[in-house]
C-alpha cells in the first residue's frame, strides 16, 4: 500500500473516531440525570387551602418526581391544628412539611430543619422573595450562620375594603377612601350617619374602635403600633418594650391605642363605631358592609369571598345589599401622605410559610418540593386558585393590575411584622388591652401591665443575636 494510501486511511479512521466520539458525547448531554429510585413519602399539613388547590401542583412535581408520595392534609381550626403539630413533633411523628403563622417561626426554629444550600442560600432568598418574608424567615442559628427555615406562596398584607356608592355620594371629589389616617377622619365624619336608637348609626364610617364586632381589630393596632414606631422587644429580645417611652419621651403604642379606641369615643367627631353595631349579625363587621350598614372594615384578599358569601347570604334577610361592583379595596391608611412624603409605608404582613419538620426523614425531598412550589409558574397558579397575593418580588407589578387584590399585592413591598411566642396568645391579650381601655382603664397602664407578663414569657437569654451593627438583629 503506497503512502497515499495509507494516510487516506488513516485519516479516514481519524474521521470515523471524531464522529463516534461526537454523538457520543451528544447523547450523554442529552440524557437525563439519573433518576432517584428511593421511594420518598412526604406528608404536608396546610391551614385553610383545600387539597383542591394543591392537587394539580402535587401531580406536576409527581411527574418529574416519580418515586415520591405526597399526602396532604387541610385544616381550618388554627388552635386545633397548633396543638396537633406540637403534639405529634414531640413524639416524633407528624409531617414531613407544615405551614406555620409567619410570627411563629421564632419560638418553633428548633422544630424545623433550614434549607440546603443545594437548594438556595439567604442570598438568593432575599433576592427573589419580598422584604418581610427575609425577616421573618431568614434567621441566624447559634452558630451565627443565617439560613433559610421557611418558604411562603403568599404574603397577604392588611387593607381596606369600601363601598363605592357611599364614597361618591359623600364624597364624589375623590370616591374613594383617603391615602393618610387625618383624612380617613374626615372622611368617617362625612358618611357617618346618626340612626334613631341611642348608639347606632344608619350608616358607620367605619368599623374600628373596638374588637367584639371588627374582624382584624387586634391587627389594625398592630400596623398603627409599627407604623408609630413602636419597638415591640429589646435588641436581643429578652424583655418586651412596646409600652416604653422611646426617643422624646413618646410612647408609641400608646399613641396608637388611643387613636384605634377614638374611633368607639362619643366625645370624638370621627365617631361612628361601638360594641353595639352589627348585634344582630353573625360576621360583625363584614356583614354590616355586605348590609351596606358601614362605608368601610379592614380586611386581606381573603375578605373579599367572605364578603361576597355574607352578600349572598343576607339577601333574603334585608332590605338592601351592597352590589357586587360597588365593593372597593384601598392601601392601608399612612400617617403622612405617600404622595408627597420620602417616609417608609407600612402595614401589617400575616401570612402561613412552609417548614420542614426536624423529624422528617426525607428532609431534603421535602426542600425540593418547597422550593418548586415557589417557583413563579406555581406561584402564578396559586395566586389564581386562592387570590393571595404573591411572596415574590418579579410577580408583584402583575399582580398589582387586578381591580380587588391588586391592593394588597401593591403592599407586600412594605409590609411588616414582628415576632411572637404565642400566636393566639397575643391576640387574646392585646383584644383584652382594647377592651380594657374602652372600659376606662387608663391606655399607659394596660399596656405596661401586657408588658410585664410578655416579659415573663420571654427566656432570658432571648431569641436574638444582634450579629453586624450594619444588619438589623436577626431571629435565633
Amino acid at each position: 500500500m503506497n503512502s497515499f494510501k495509507k494516510t487516506s486511511l488513516v485519516l479516514i479512521l481519524i474521521l470515523i473516531l471524531l464522529v463516534i466520539g461526537y454523538c457520543s458525547l451528544f447523547r450523554k448531554k442529552e440524557q437525563p440525570p439519573p433518576i432517584d429510585s428511593t421511594e420518598k413519602s412526604l406528608v404536608i399539613y396546610n391551614m385553610y387551602d383545600s387539597e383542591d388547590v394543591f392537587a394539580p401542583l402535587i401531580q406536576q412535581y409527581l411527574t418529574k418526581n416519580p418515586y415520591s408520595r405526597i399526602t396532604y392534609k387541610s385544616f381550618s381550626n388554627f388552635e386545633e391544628y397548633e396543638k396537633r403539630i406540637l403534639n405529634e413533633l414531640a413524639e416524633g411523628e407528624g409531617p414531613d412539611i407544615f405551614a406555620m403563622p409567619n410570627s411563629w417561626f421564632v419560638k418553633n426554629k428548633k422544630k424545623l430543619v433550614p434549607m440546603p444550600v443545594a437548594q438556595g442560600t439567604p442570598e438568593t432568598f432575599r433576592s427573589l422573595f419580598v422584604d418581610v418574608a427575609a425577616k421573618d424567615l431568614v434567621i441566624t442559628d447559634a452558630g451565627g450562620v443565617e439560613q433559610v427555615y421557611g418558604i411562603p406562596l403568599y404574603v397577604d398584607t392588611l387593607g381596606i375594603y369600601y363601598n363605592k356608592d357611599q364614597f361618591e355620594d359623600a364624597i364624589p371629589t375623590r370616591g374613594k377612601p383617603a391615602a393618610t389616617w387625618s383624612g380617613i377622619k374626615d372622611d368617617v365624619y362625612l358618611l357617618t350617619k346618626d340612626g334613631a336608637a341611642a348608639n347606632q348609626f344608619d350608616v358607620s364610617g367605619i368599623a374600628m374602635g373596638v374588637t367584639n364586632n371588627v374582624s382584624y381589630a387586634v391587627d389594625v393596632l398592630f400596623a398603627l403600633m409599627i407604623q408609630n414606631g413602636t419597638q415591640f422587644y429589646n435588641d436581643n429580645m429578652s424583655e418586651a418594650t412596646f409600652s416604653s417611652a422611646s426617643v422624646g419621651a413618646t410612647r408609641p403604642a400608646v399613641d396608637a391605642l388611643e387613636f384605634y379606641v377614638s374611633f368607639a369615643d362619643k366625645a370624638q367627631k370621627h365617631y361612628s363605631w361601638n360594641k353595639y353595631m352589627a348585634g344582630d349579625y353573625d360576621k360583625g363587621d363584614v356583614s354590616a358592609f355586605a348590609a351596606g350598614e358601614v362605608s368601610m372594615i379592614f380586611g386581606y384578599s381573603t375578605t373579599y369571598e367572605e364578603i361576597l358569601k355574607e352578600v349572598n347570604r343576607l339577601k333574603s334577610d334585608v332590605d338592601t345589599v351592597i352590589k357586587d361592583d360597588a365593593i372597593g379595596t384601598a392601601l392601608f391608611p399612612q400617617l403622612v401622605d405617600p404622595s408627597v412624603s420620602t417616609e417608609k409605608r407600612d402595614t401589617f404582613a400575616n401570612y402561613f410559610a412552609f417548614g420542614v419538620a426536624r423529624t422528617s426523614e426525607f428532609s431534603d425531598a421535602a426542600w425540593d418540593f418547597l422550593t418548586f412550589l415557589a417557583t413563579p409558574e406555581s406561584e402564578k397558579f396559586y395566586f389564581e386558585e386562592t387570590h393571595k397575593p404573591t411572596s415574590l418580588r418579579s410577580l408583584i407589578p402583575e399582580q398589582s393590575n387586578d381591580p380587588i387584590y391588586g391592593s394588597f399585592a401593591k403592599q407586600v413591598g412594605y409590609a411588616e411584622s414582628f415576632p411572637v411566642i404565642d400566636y393566639i396568645g397575643f391576640r387574646e391579650q392585646f383584644t383584652s388591652v382594647i377592651d380594657a381601655v374602652n372600659n376606662g382603664k387608663s391606655t399607659g397602664t394596660v399596656l405596661t401591665s401586657l408588658q410585664d407578663e410578655i416579659t415573663a414569657m420571654l427566656p432570658t437569654g432571648g431569641y436574638i443575636v444582634p450579629i453586624d451593627p450594619g444588619y438589623e438583629s436577626e431571629l435565633l
